[in-house]
Protein backbone atom coordinates (compact mmCIF):
# COMPACT_ATOMS: atom_id res chain seq x y z
CA UNK A 1 0.00 0.00 0.00
CA UNK A 2 0.88 3.55 -0.48
CA UNK A 3 1.95 5.18 2.37
CA UNK A 4 1.44 8.87 1.47
CA UNK A 5 -2.64 7.47 1.67
CA UNK A 6 -2.09 5.15 5.04
CA UNK A 7 -4.81 7.52 6.00
CA UNK A 8 -7.17 7.17 3.22
CA UNK A 9 -10.84 7.47 4.34
CA UNK A 10 -10.17 8.11 7.73
CA UNK A 11 -12.13 11.36 9.30
CA UNK A 12 -10.14 12.73 11.86
CA UNK A 13 -10.60 15.50 14.80
CA UNK A 14 -8.23 18.49 14.20
CA UNK A 15 -8.13 20.09 17.88
CA UNK A 16 -5.23 22.58 17.05
CA UNK A 17 -6.07 26.25 17.24
CA UNK A 18 -7.54 27.96 13.52
CA UNK A 19 -4.17 29.57 13.25
CA UNK A 20 -2.55 26.48 13.22
CA UNK A 21 -5.11 23.75 12.07
CA UNK A 22 -3.85 24.18 8.60
CA UNK A 23 -0.41 22.61 8.71
CA UNK A 24 -2.25 19.22 10.19
CA UNK A 25 -5.06 19.29 8.06
CA UNK A 26 -2.65 19.74 4.89
CA UNK A 27 -0.84 16.42 6.50
CA UNK A 28 -3.38 14.84 6.70
CA UNK A 29 -4.72 15.21 3.49
CA UNK A 30 -1.67 14.16 1.38
CA UNK A 31 -1.83 11.04 3.33
CA UNK A 32 -5.51 10.65 1.87
CA UNK A 33 -7.43 11.48 5.15
CA UNK A 34 -10.59 13.60 5.75
CA UNK A 35 -9.68 16.38 8.51
CA UNK A 36 -11.96 17.76 10.79
CA UNK A 37 -11.53 20.98 12.04
CA UNK A 38 -12.55 21.39 15.78
CA UNK A 39 -10.61 24.36 17.60
CA UNK A 40 -10.09 23.25 21.08
CA UNK A 41 -7.85 26.50 21.73
CA UNK A 42 -7.01 29.80 21.45
CA UNK A 43 -4.23 32.23 22.11
CA UNK A 44 -5.47 35.58 23.83
CA UNK A 45 -3.08 38.04 25.00
CA UNK A 46 -1.76 37.96 28.49
CA UNK A 47 -3.99 39.80 31.45
CA UNK A 48 -0.84 41.94 32.00
CA UNK A 49 1.85 42.82 29.10
CA UNK A 50 3.99 44.56 32.22
CA UNK A 51 6.31 41.46 32.61
CA UNK A 52 6.90 40.79 29.57
CA UNK A 53 7.35 43.96 28.39
CA UNK A 54 10.01 44.69 30.85
CA UNK A 55 11.78 41.61 29.96
CA UNK A 56 12.10 42.45 26.62
CA UNK A 57 13.19 45.96 27.23
CA UNK A 58 16.52 44.25 29.11
CA UNK A 59 16.63 41.04 26.21
CA UNK A 60 20.56 42.21 25.58
CA UNK A 61 20.95 41.64 29.30
CA UNK A 62 20.06 37.42 28.22
CA UNK A 63 22.60 34.99 26.99
CA UNK A 64 19.08 32.53 25.88
CA UNK A 65 16.03 33.28 24.16
CA UNK A 66 13.93 30.08 24.74
CA UNK A 67 10.97 29.33 22.87
CA UNK A 68 8.82 26.12 23.71
CA UNK A 69 6.36 27.63 20.84
CA UNK A 70 5.14 29.23 17.79
CA UNK A 71 2.72 30.83 19.58
CA UNK A 72 5.43 32.92 22.33
CA UNK A 73 7.88 33.46 19.28
CA UNK A 74 4.46 35.51 16.98
CA UNK A 75 4.06 36.80 20.76
CA UNK A 76 7.40 38.37 21.26
CA UNK A 77 8.22 39.89 18.04
CA UNK A 78 4.39 41.66 18.30
CA UNK A 79 5.93 43.23 21.64
CA UNK A 80 9.04 43.58 20.73
CA UNK A 81 7.72 46.53 17.98
CA UNK A 82 6.05 48.27 20.85
CA UNK A 83 8.54 48.38 23.19
CA UNK A 84 10.90 50.99 24.17
CA UNK A 85 13.80 51.24 24.80
CA UNK A 86 14.18 49.04 22.03
CA UNK A 87 17.12 46.29 22.69
CA UNK A 88 20.03 45.04 21.05
CA UNK A 89 19.50 41.43 21.40
CA UNK A 90 22.27 40.59 18.18
CA UNK A 91 24.39 38.55 20.80
CA UNK A 92 21.50 36.43 22.50
CA UNK A 93 21.47 33.35 21.74
CA UNK A 94 18.16 31.49 20.03
CA UNK A 95 16.67 27.98 21.24
CA UNK A 96 13.56 26.79 19.54
CA UNK A 97 11.75 23.58 20.81
CA UNK A 98 11.25 21.74 16.97
CA UNK A 99 11.20 22.55 13.27
CA UNK A 100 7.83 24.45 13.32
CA UNK A 101 9.14 26.83 15.89
CA UNK A 102 12.30 27.30 14.07
CA UNK A 103 10.39 28.12 10.72
CA UNK A 104 8.77 30.95 13.24
CA UNK A 105 11.79 32.01 14.26
CA UNK A 106 13.24 32.58 11.12
CA UNK A 107 10.18 34.50 10.03
CA UNK A 108 9.68 36.81 12.69
CA UNK A 109 13.73 37.64 13.48
CA UNK A 110 15.16 37.00 10.01
CA UNK A 111 17.96 34.35 11.79
CA UNK A 112 18.18 30.84 12.49
CA UNK A 113 17.79 29.26 16.06
CA UNK A 114 20.91 28.26 17.39
CA UNK A 115 19.40 25.14 19.40
CA UNK A 116 17.27 22.21 18.60
CA UNK A 117 16.57 19.48 20.62
CA UNK A 118 17.08 16.20 19.27
CA UNK A 119 13.68 15.36 20.57
CA UNK A 120 10.55 18.36 19.98
CA UNK A 121 9.35 18.60 23.22
CA UNK A 122 9.91 21.25 25.68
CA UNK A 123 11.96 18.47 28.30
CA UNK A 124 14.37 17.41 25.74
CA UNK A 125 14.71 21.05 25.21
CA UNK A 126 15.32 22.30 29.03
CA UNK A 127 17.70 18.96 29.21
CA UNK A 128 19.41 19.89 25.62
CA UNK A 129 20.24 23.43 25.81
CA UNK A 130 23.96 24.14 26.27
CA UNK A 131 24.10 26.16 28.67
CA UNK A 132 27.16 26.91 31.18
CA UNK A 133 25.62 27.80 34.98
CA UNK A 134 25.04 31.50 35.66
CA UNK A 135 24.01 31.61 32.09
CA UNK A 136 20.77 34.32 31.75
CA UNK A 137 17.39 32.94 29.75
CA UNK A 138 14.47 34.35 29.06
CA UNK A 139 11.78 32.41 28.63
CA UNK A 140 8.28 33.30 27.41
CA UNK A 141 5.27 31.20 27.62
CA UNK A 142 1.93 30.59 28.14
CA UNK A 143 -0.13 31.30 31.26
CA UNK A 144 -0.88 27.72 31.06
CA UNK A 145 2.80 26.13 30.64
CA UNK A 146 4.25 23.31 32.66
CA UNK A 147 6.83 25.19 34.87
CA UNK A 148 8.84 22.22 34.94
CA UNK A 149 10.82 23.68 31.66
CA UNK A 150 12.25 25.97 33.79
CA UNK A 151 12.92 24.15 36.59
CA UNK A 152 14.94 21.87 34.57
CA UNK A 153 17.17 25.11 33.29
CA UNK A 154 17.53 26.23 37.05
CA UNK A 155 18.50 22.73 38.55
CA UNK A 156 21.14 22.83 35.79
CA UNK A 157 22.20 26.29 37.48
CA UNK A 158 20.95 29.05 34.66
CA UNK A 159 19.16 32.05 36.05
CA UNK A 160 15.65 31.60 34.18
CA UNK A 161 13.10 34.55 34.03
CA UNK A 162 10.26 32.82 33.19
CA UNK A 163 7.53 35.62 31.84
CA UNK A 164 3.74 35.06 30.54
CA UNK A 165 3.88 36.26 26.59
CA UNK A 166 0.31 34.66 25.57
CA UNK A 167 -3.09 33.22 27.45
CA UNK A 168 -4.16 29.46 26.15
CA UNK A 169 -8.19 29.73 26.12
CA UNK A 170 -10.71 27.92 24.68
CA UNK A 171 -11.32 27.79 21.25
CA UNK A 172 -14.88 27.84 19.64
CA UNK A 173 -16.47 26.89 16.02
CA UNK A 174 -15.66 23.84 13.91
CA UNK A 175 -17.84 20.93 12.73
CA UNK A 176 -20.81 19.45 15.11
CA UNK A 177 -18.87 16.98 16.69
CA UNK A 178 -21.44 15.78 18.78
CA UNK A 179 -24.01 14.72 15.40
CA UNK A 180 -20.33 13.13 14.18
CA UNK A 181 -19.85 10.91 17.23
CA UNK A 182 -23.76 9.83 17.01
CA UNK A 183 -23.38 9.03 13.27
CA UNK A 184 -20.00 6.92 13.49
CA UNK A 185 -18.35 9.64 11.54
CA UNK A 186 -14.65 9.63 13.26
CA UNK A 187 -11.83 7.05 12.97
CA UNK A 188 -9.78 9.14 15.31
CA UNK A 189 -8.62 12.70 17.47
CA UNK A 190 -5.45 14.36 17.28
CA UNK A 191 -3.55 16.37 19.93
CA UNK A 192 -0.65 18.93 20.08
CA UNK A 193 -0.90 19.96 23.58
CA UNK A 194 -2.61 18.87 27.08
CA UNK A 195 -4.63 21.82 26.45
CA UNK A 196 -6.19 20.50 23.39
CA UNK A 197 -7.51 17.24 25.70
CA UNK A 198 -8.86 19.68 28.45
CA UNK A 199 -10.93 21.61 26.24
CA UNK A 200 -11.92 19.35 23.92
CA UNK A 201 -13.62 17.63 27.06
CA UNK A 202 -14.79 21.09 28.45
CA UNK A 203 -16.29 21.75 24.72
CA UNK A 204 -17.79 18.02 24.29
CA UNK A 205 -17.75 16.14 27.36
CA UNK A 206 -19.19 13.05 25.45
CA UNK A 207 -18.27 9.72 26.40
CA UNK A 208 -17.97 8.11 22.53
CA UNK A 209 -14.58 10.00 22.42
CA UNK A 210 -12.74 7.79 25.20
CA UNK A 211 -13.48 4.81 22.11
CA UNK A 212 -11.71 6.70 19.67
CA UNK A 213 -7.86 6.24 18.76
CA UNK A 214 -6.49 9.43 20.16
CA UNK A 215 -2.68 10.41 18.82
CA UNK A 216 -0.97 12.45 20.56
CA UNK A 217 2.49 14.58 19.43
CA UNK A 218 4.82 13.30 22.10
CA UNK A 219 4.92 12.04 25.68
CA UNK A 220 3.75 15.44 27.52
CA UNK A 221 0.09 15.51 25.61
CA UNK A 222 0.05 11.45 26.12
CA UNK A 223 0.24 11.70 29.49
CA UNK A 224 -2.94 14.43 29.84
CA UNK A 225 -4.49 12.10 27.17
CA UNK A 226 -4.50 9.26 30.10
CA UNK A 227 -4.95 11.22 33.27
CA UNK A 228 -8.50 12.23 31.22
CA UNK A 229 -9.26 9.23 30.86
CA UNK A 230 -7.93 8.43 27.08
CA UNK A 231 -7.03 4.84 26.68
CA UNK A 232 -6.35 3.72 23.07
CA UNK A 233 -3.18 6.41 22.82
CA UNK A 234 -0.88 6.81 19.45
CA UNK A 235 2.65 8.06 20.36
CA UNK A 236 5.34 8.42 17.75
CA UNK A 237 8.60 7.34 19.36
CA UNK A 238 10.04 10.79 18.02
CA UNK A 239 7.85 13.98 18.66
CA UNK A 240 6.35 15.53 16.10
CA UNK A 241 3.11 16.72 14.00
CA UNK A 242 4.33 14.18 10.33
CA UNK A 243 5.60 11.24 12.95
CA UNK A 244 2.22 11.74 15.29
CA UNK A 245 0.61 10.95 12.05
CA UNK A 246 2.38 7.97 10.40
CA UNK A 247 2.22 6.56 14.22
CA UNK A 248 -1.47 6.88 13.41
CA UNK A 249 -1.40 5.90 9.85
CA UNK A 250 0.29 2.48 11.64
CA UNK A 251 -2.16 1.73 14.43
CA UNK A 252 -5.48 2.38 11.77
CA UNK A 253 -3.69 0.16 9.25
CA UNK A 254 -3.51 -2.93 12.12
CA UNK A 255 -7.48 -2.46 13.06
CA UNK A 256 -9.25 -5.02 10.68
CA UNK A 257 -11.96 -3.08 10.25
CA UNK A 258 -10.17 0.11 8.99
CA UNK A 259 -8.23 -2.24 6.87
CA UNK A 260 -10.73 -4.07 5.08
CA UNK A 261 -12.14 -1.09 3.79
CA UNK A 262 -8.85 -0.09 1.68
Amino acid sequence: MNTEKSLAGARIVVTRARHQAETVARLIRERGGVPLLYPCLAIAPPDDFLPLDDALCRLGEFDWLVFTSSNAVAAVADRLDIVTPQPDWSHVSIAAVGAQTRDAVRIAFGRDADFLPEQANAQGLAQGLPVPRAARLLLPQADRADPSTAQIIRDRGAAVSAVVAYRTIMGSGGIDLPAQLSQGNIQALTFASPSAVEFLLQRCPQPKLFALPAACIGATTARAARRLGFERLVVPPVSGLSKMLEALAQFLLAQPDFAEEL
